[in-house]
């Protein structure tokens, strides 16, 4: 894939972020708006566009790339929490800033635009392989992600295998590997169904990150210098020694290097804020982070993207 293809295909996506910006500005979408939108995406529409983007008749080349993608991810996901202590305790940070800027730093934002963003690139092939990869995923940000965010609080670690299990991504990934597993092609009236309820996933992310966004305080999330520093590892640092692990350890390419990259260079995770709020950590301080790293995330992901062609 050239320069101007990956350049015309990421400023899609990023003129989809302005229209959302624009929209929420001119009071065309609303912070209710933004909710009623994020639950539309991660409960409808994502999982739609996972389980129709597994449709595959089993073979054993696929079957063996996702295994190993599925290990790439425990590897990188490793690498991010040694990162994220090794960062915090070098740095002195202590506290519930802490606890913000190490959930920062290991979740990326998979669901509105890691999905997206892989769908453009790689198209439904890269769906499928990038589904396995965040398995791992779903499984630490409801375990070390909520430990993370509660041991500052008073607030009880409520770890339930139940709420672990249930996400609708997960769950679309387990019905979509099944059907691949078994070789079910989906009758045409469904696939059909989930592929036009698929294809709406990425303008809708895209224009709720844009609504997002616009509805932040820019000025305070640029004045926190920490904050800045932290964006810089999380949307720099981290992906490119995730790549050269990839390709110049292991000598990956293709997929399984690119998929781990792209994924790793996408902004903070929107739960961030979610998960400070609901065990009273500190949810202004995710907030800005969640805003400032998609914000620098419109110029370093194209960048990050480019690197994989050379």
């Amino acid at each position: 894939m050239n320069f101007i293809t990956i350049f015309s295909q990421i400023l899609v996506l990023f003129s989809l972020i302005l229209i959302g910006y624009i929209a929420n500005k001119k009071g065309i979408i609303t912070k209710d708006s933004n909710k009623d939108f994020s639950g539309l995406i991660l409960n409808v529409t994502l999982p739609a566009l996972i389980i129709k983007s597994m449709q595959y008749s089993f073979s054993r080349e696929m079957f063996g790339k996702s295994m190993k993608i599925l290990g790439i991810s425990l590897l990188v996901y490793a690498l991010a929490i040694s990162f994220s202590f090794l960062i915090t305790k070098m740095s002195k940070i202590e506290g519930k800033e802490k606890d913000v800027f190490q959930f920062l730093l290991i979740f990326p934002n998979v669901g509105f635009m890691g999905y997206p963003v892989i769908n453009s690139i790689y198209g439904e092939i890269g769906v499928f392989y990038t589904s396995i990869f965040n398995m791992i995923f779903d499984l630490l940000i409801w375990t070390l992600g909520v430990m993370i965010m509660s041991r500052s609080s008073e607030s009880k670690n409520n770890l339930k295998l139940k709420k672990i299990i249930s996400t609708p991504g997960l769950i679309a990934v387990f019905i979509g590997y099944s059907l691949f597993l078994l070789s079910i092609s989906l009758p045409k009236p469904i696939y059909d169904t989930l592929n036009l309820l698929g294809n709406a996933t990425t303008p809708l992310a895209m224009i709720v990150v844009g609504s997002i966004l616009a509805g932040s305080k820019m000025d305070m999330a640029f004045k926190n210098v920490k904050l800045t520093i932290i964006s810089f590892i999380r949307l720099i640092f981290i992906p490119i020694c995730v790549y050269f692990l990839l390709r110049n350890v292991l000598r990956l390419e293709g997929l399984l290097l690119g998929i781990p990259v792209i994924v790793f260079s996408m902004p903070s995770a929107a739960n961030a804020a979610i998960f400070a709020t609901r065990y009273d950590n500190d949810h202004i301080l995710a907030s800005q982070g969640v805003f400032l790293t998609t914000l620098f995330s419109v110029i370093t992901i194209p960048l990050l993207i480019i690197m994989l062609q050379v």
